[in-house]
């Protein structure tokens, strides 16, 4: 029995550290980790995630689903409506994508894009990023 609960342990702990290395907010709360003394703190996606990509898209909350397949070229197979959003693809199939909703009545959570465009999407070698934190939100801006 008390082996039964070592290898139970073991498994819980092994399976919780896998999750967390794909998940977005949690890449990036550990690229400003690492850097947050620096006044220049940056991001490069491109070999920070485990799975293999070649362009990151980002939708604000003003996209709506049919304009996110337009801008795709095909259709989501799971789409919750969020508000802002990140998708990756590898040759034109999603590969992971992270959703975000904020409440206007509290303070930001998570990781938000600053920027004015609805939509962008960027390639494996242009996806770098200023990071700033503020209370528990991670502000990206793309360099």
């Amino acid at each position: 029995m008390k082996k039964l609960i070592i290898y139970l342990g073991a498994f819980l702990f092994i399976a919780s550290c896998s999750t967390n290395r794909n998940d977005f907010d949690s890449i990036v709360s550990n690229e400003w980790e690492k850097c947050k003394g620096s006044s220049n703190c940056t991001i490069d996606f491109a070999n920070l995630l485990s799975f293999k990509w070649d362009t990151m898209c980002f939708y604000s909350g003003a996209c709506s689903l049919e304009d996110i397949n337009k801008d795709l070229g095909f259709g989501l197979k799971e789409f919750t409506d969020t508000g802002d959003r990140v998708i990756f693809l590898n040759n034109g199939k999603v590969v992971y994508q992270k959703e975000w909703y904020t409440k206007p009545s509290e303070p930001p959570v998570g990781t938000i894009f600053e920027t004015d465009l609805k939509k962008f999407k960027v390639s494996k070698s242009d996806a770098k990023f200023r990071i700033t934190k503020e209370g528990k939100a991670y502000f990206l801006t793309k360099l």
